[in-house]
């Protein structure tokens, strides 16, 4: 069963509504446009590394900094505080590279 929609540190449905909303604005400000899909886990291989990334997940790949959102677009985009969330551009992840996503339960507004 696919986990329940969450931004860490949100507190509330609503605040995290708000606070995802936002940072889908900034990235595609970056970006370009970004798909509905609400992801909660990504996993990809990249130069002979495995990650395994979800939200909520700290990561020291990411420079210790915790996962708020991942998106998707041309490209994934993995959103931490420094990288697409209050500042910077989010970390992307080549399509090629993704093994598997999983999503958060579907979202009712």
């Amino acid at each position: 069963m696919p986990p329940k929609f969450f931004i860490p540190a949100a507190e509330d449905a609503a605040q995290a509504e708000e606070v995802y909303q936002s940072i889908r604005r900034f990235v595609a400000e970056q970006v370009g446009r970004l798909k509905n899909k609400r992801i909660f886990r990504i996993q990809f291989s990249q130069d002979g590394k495995q990650y395994n990334l979800a939200v909520g997940d700290r990561s020291q790949d990411l420079g210790g900094e915790r996962v708020i959102a991942i998106l998707e677009g041309r490209r994934y985009y993995v959103c931490t505080p420094n990288h697409g969330v209050v500042r910077g551009a989010p970390f992307p992840v080549g399509r090629d590279f993704v093994t598997h996503i999983e999503e958060f339960e579907p979202f009712e507004s």
